[in-house]
């Protein structure tokens, strides 16, 4: 492997990676093509690169209504489905129960909480505006 003078990182003896692939990227750039790592170009805006050995993809064909793209037959759908539901780690009845009482308090204390703060300046309010009643308009 040749030795490359890195420019970007200003050390000159070692090949990094920037400075072995750094002329080709640049020249890329000039060119107006995506500067592309191993994935063809996808991801990056502009147009990707075509060479020998990175053919230009064609389009997967549109199958079935709303434009979906063919995934195949709807009963291996939902044998694939269940089988990555069996890989799921379920809790147990007991951690569903302790976890839905820990849910329900801590809405209910933010509820006091929000609620109070809300009486608290409602009070401070009609008290700076000088009104007396407390019924509704």
């Amino acid at each position: 492997m040749a030795e490359t003078k890195n420019t970007q990182t200003g050390s000159g003896s070692s090949p990094t990676r920037a400075g072995v692939f750094g002329n080709k990227n640049r020249e890329q750039g000039r060119r107006g093509t995506a500067v592309g790592g191993g994935n063809g170009g996808r991801g990056r805006s502009g147009s990707a690169v075509t060479t020998a050995a990175n053919p230009p993809r064609q389009p997967l064909p549109l199958s079935g209504a709303g434009g979906r793209r063919g995934r195949g037959n709807p009963i291996n759908f939902v044998r694939d489905v269940r089988s990555e539901l069996r890989k799921v780690a379920w809790p147990t009845q007991r951690e569903t129960l302790n976890l839905t009482v820990v849910v329900i308090a801590l809405s209910v204390a933010v509820g006091l909480f929000l609620g109070g703060t809300d009486f608290v300046f409602q009070e401070l309010f009609r008290f700076l505006l000088g009104i007396q009643s407390g019924g509704g308009i």
